[in-house]
């Protein structure tokens, strides 16, 4: 009788099939001069030894080879805990073939991190990682479908390359390329979806839990004409196959682009991260998580910040800034004051209040930049008085503050309305006449 066990391990490296083990078996009963078994009898004994022994046939799939991943196409119904409205939850499913051991989990959305996430927790599910995934061609993960050279999304790319793992997405409406998919998200549909119809479900929270529930009856449950489930196989004849976890999950993580600003930072949601001065002018890329903001240039990394949340707006290392000669080349804190002198005292003690706050002067500029915005806009007899005005009330000016009295006309008295409410760049694009609009034409005293 042939050694299964030897068959059976063998089974589990790559490329290795059981009509090459029936040919090796066959030259080596030849060398011995023994009789051999044909394939077909070959073949009909492992399969009895496999049941037996309560293992899984390895005729189709190897073992960690792939994960197989989807949407399940039926949503599930919960209540928002906060607003108390109706909302409908996406299910993420993953399925290892060769056990057919299943993960699957609710998320509020299909956008990409929750993509990324259903991967991130199905890995920590399995204890490992395959050494392939082959998802659907969805927009969040395959930027263009192609089977010879499929374009990924570049965060699910940098995920796969966290873990060591290779993308293979699945030909576009070819559901063959992921049977092991399609089938659990049948089971899941059914044993878990379709489980929850007449449950009412008052939390996302809630939904989870009845998810993970189910979950766990799918797996603990004894498979067709089997004894063993599909998580004691899983245990058994798969576990000990899947690629080590890396030592902390994936961060999700988005990318965008940003030019570097005279003040030498760029801009990201509203928060503003330096970079060295020598890279003045020139487009980055932006790598965000919640944790971190990385700059890079030409793929290199450039600079690293905590991210900013709340009311921080500068995240600012000393030695990007250049060195005082090199301030903008022109611009620097005396200029400003200088600039800001010849409108007014206020106007320059607006100027100096918002240098002096900076913990870094570089991160002023921008703000005084806007102030002679403002300036060009409005005139400079009535950014003087803004600026006035402004002091009496704080000791702590701002741009914004500025500009809202200015927009709203607080700085003008009555008599001046009808020609206050064009602003200074507008007047010189009149004719050479000086014709101006008054309050009435722009629904001010009057104007029904």
């Amino acid at each position: 009788m042939p050694d299964f066990d030897y068959v059976h391990s063998e089974l589990a490296k790559p490329h290795v099939t059981l009509k090459l083990l029936w040919e090796e078996y066959v030259e080596e009963c030849r060398r011995n001069s023994e009789r051999f078994y044909m394939e077909t009898q070959f073949r009909r004994y492992y399969h009895k030894h496999a049941k037996v022994h309560k293992a899984t046939i390895r005729l189709e799939h190897k073992p960690a080879l792939t994960l197989e991943v989807d949407w399940a196409g039926t949503r599930i119904a919960f209540f928002d805990e906060e607003s108390g409205k109706p909302e409908e939850a996406s299910l993420f499913v993953a399925v290892l073939p060769c056990t057919r051991i299943i993960y699957a989990e609710p998320f509020r959305d299909e956008k990409l991190p929750s993509w990324i996430s259903g991967h991130v927790h199905a890995f920590q599910y399995l204890g490992g990682v395959p050494k392939t995934i082959v998802p659907d061609n969805l927009k969040c993960g395959v930027k263009r479908a192609n089977f010879y050279e499929p374009d990924l999304n570049r965060t699910y790319q940098e995920m796969a390359a966290h873990y060591g793992t290779v993308i293979l997405p699945a030909r576009v409406r070819k559901p063959k390329d992921k049977p092991s998919a399609e089938n659990a998200v049948l089971i899941a549909s059914r044993k878990i979806i379709a489980g929850l119809r007449n449950v009412q479900i008052l939390s996302f929270a809630d939904l989870q839990r009845h998810v993970r529930s189910g979950l766990e009856q799918v797996n603990s449950a004894p498979l067709a004409g089997k004894s063993e489930s599909r998580w004691t196989s899983f245990l058994a004849e798969e576990k000990d196959f899947l690629l080590p976890l890396p030592q902390s999950p994936y961060e999700p993580a988005e990318w965008g682009k940003a030019k570097v600003q005279p003040n030498c930072h760029v801009a990201y949601q509203r928060k503003f991260y330096s970079v060295p001065f020598e890279y003045l002018g020139e487009e980055v890329d932006v790598r965000a998580t919640r944790q971190t903001v990385e700059l890079f240039y030409h793929h290199q990394r450039i600079a690293s910040h905590r991210r900013l949340w709340g009311k921080e707006g500068y995240s600012t290392v000393n030695e990007h800034m250049p060195p005082d000669k090199l301030f903008f080349a022109d611009w620097n804190r005396d200029r400003f004051l200088g600039w800001a002198g010849k409108t007014g005292d206020c106007t320059r003690r607006v100027v100096e209040a918002i240098l002096d706050r900076a913990a870094i002067e570089q991160q002023a500029y921008r703000s005084c930049f806007g102030v002679m915005s403002l300036g060009e806009k409005f005139g400079s007899r009535r950014l003087e008085r803004a600026s006035g005005i402004l002091l009496s009330r704080t000791p702590s000016p701002s741009y914004g503050q500025l500009k809202s009295i200015l927009e709203k006309n607080l700085d003008v008295t009555e008599s001046e309305q009808d020609v206050s409410m064009v602003p200074v760049e507008a007047m010189k694009k009149s004719s050479g006449r000086g014709f101006r609009r008054g309050a009435d034409y722009f629904g001010g005293r009057g104007h029904a």
